[in-house]
């Protein structure tokens, strides 16, 4: 299959996912939505609504790992933590007190699993900050509370000491593995949807517009990098990011490309995803909603074309070349006239 010039997949490529306006969560469940709810969550999506952002950027293996994470996030005291009981921990002796009634050395698997969950709750700069910490209290309540000890701290680029803060609020919640009954807590693609969706359900609750759509109902194909790969990446130091711009560059060079099985993946998705968008416009357009209807395709419409972070960089090469191409060519032509000019 050929590819476009420009990077990306021509339209001829793309096969198509399943369309979740509400009504379904990924591998098929079915969302506790009724009609209503499903089609307040498609005008949200269509509209464009603040996508909430939920993530595991990680979690020690040992005691000591999680004890680190607890001083990294409250900043060795510095910021406030809120634990599952509501209690407001502050300064450095009160938050090493709060870890040691964790208990972690007794936790099994010490060096072999996650001794605790690294999860950041987030949403676009300019959100109310104070709110975004209270939906992420009722996001824990409602999802750990008695079965899993966790803690939380709010990050604000006006309260968070570090030189490199963030411009958005977002609460880092740290969760034991271990719950009270002794099972461990398992984290899964359907699980962070799940959060998603109950995460953004409590900020709505507090009067803030959110949303937690699945990304390829959104039109992105591209996964967000963790934070140590965004770091290395930003100091130039990411083996990863250098390997995939060498190969963009041979590419180039060969002038051909075999698609990877993963982007033939994101190309079915994205044509199902297509197919779902436009069955749903039909549905409600059959029931009279027909402004929904045409938000929907509009939506599908203006969904862009689907792209990996190999093609990005492709791009971007391309881009670069014809720069330098016609910087060459303008020296050229300026040439004859400095020696003329000379003379």
């Amino acid at each position: 299959m050929a590819t476009s010039n420009a990077g990306g997949f021509s339209r001829d490529e793309e096969h198509s996912i399943e369309f979740a306006f509400g009504h379904k969560r990924p591998k098929g469940q079915r969302l506790k939505l009724g009609k209503g709810g499903a089609k307040a969550q498609a005008w949200r999506t269509v509209t464009k609504a603040p996508e909430v952002i939920v993530r595991v950027s990680g979690g020690g293996k040992t005691a000591q790992h999680v004890k680190a994470h607890f001083d990294y996030i409250s900043r060795k005291g510095q910021l406030e933590m809120v634990t599952d009981q509501g209690e407001v921990v502050r300064g450095k002796d009160e938050v090493a007190d709060l870890f040691d009634s964790w208990d972690m050395d007794l936790s099994k698997g010490q060096g072999e699993n996650r001794q605790a969950f690294n999860v950041v709750l987030s949403m676009p700069a300019g959100t109310d900050p104070q709110k975004v910490l209270a939906a992420a209290q009722g996001f824990a309540r409602e999802t750990l509370y008695g079965k899993h000890q966790y803690a939380m701290v709010l990050h604000t680029p006006e309260t968070d000491p570090h030189k490199d803060a963030p411009p958005h609020p977002h609460v880092h919640l740290i969760i034991k593995a271990e719950g009270y009954n002794g099972k461990r807590l398992h984290i899964r693609k359907a699980t962070l949807q799940a959060w998603r969706e109950t995460f953004a359900e409590q900020l709505r609750d507090r009067g803030i517009e959110a949303n937690a759509t699945p990304r390829a109902v959104r039109g992105i194909t591209q996964k967000s990098k963790s934070a140590a790969i965004y770091h290395l990446e930003k100091r130039g130091d990411s083996d990863v990011h250098a390997a995939k711009v060498k190969e963009a560059l041979e590419v180039l060079k060969t002038g051909t490309q075999e698609l990877k099985p993963w982007e033939k993946a994101i190309i079915n998705r994205r044509q199902k995803t297509l197919r779902e968008m436009l069955q749903a416009a039909q549905t409600y357009e059959a029931e009279g909603d027909k402004d929904l209807a045409e938000a929907i395709r509009k939506h599908a419409a203006s969904m862009p074309r689907p792209e990996t972070e190999r093609h990005v960089i492709k791009k971007a090469l391309v881009q670069e070349l014809k720069k330098n191409r016609d910087k060459t060519q303008g020296r050229d032509q300026d040439a004859p006239q400095r020696e003329e000019k000379d003379r």
